[in-house]
């Protein structure tokens, strides 16, 4: 199965809140960072040479340093992850037609980021 990693940490869903708050509530920050993390992942899955996908089944395994983070809020960058396999071409969109579904796993170790497991369905 195709499998690919992003170093991180990915921000969380709490960075992602804290970034929609500033500028007046006008987002811009938010914009930025969904951008750049948007990118950061299409740009692994490009590196994975990863093929276009008609449906996909996602694993995530999310490496932090700690416990300190909950799982819901290290998960809230799927976001990120499934924007930039769209970007790079692996999915055409990121909705229902094209996401059966995904599940996520959590460790603590050294190596922090994401191992994204793509199966196509």
């Amino acid at each position: 199965m195709p499998k690919f990693f992003i170093p991180g940490p990915l921000p969380g869903l709490n960075e992602m809140i804290d970034q929609a708050k500033g500028c007046g509530g006008r987002g811009a920050r938010y914009a930025r960072i969904k951008d750049q993390w948007t990118q950061t992942c299409a740009l692994h899955a490009l590196a994975a040479e990863l093929k276009p996908m008609a449906r996909v089944q996602l694993e995530f395994h999310w490496i932090e340093r700690t416990r300190q983070r909950n799982p819901d809020n290290i998960a809230a960058a799927h976001k990120y992850i499934l924007d930039g396999l769209v970007t790079a071409k692996v999915l055409a969109n990121d909705g229902w037609k094209q996401v059966a579904g995904w599940s996520d796993s959590f460790e603590v170790g050294d190596r922090l980021g994401v191992w994204v497991t793509v199966e196509p369905v």
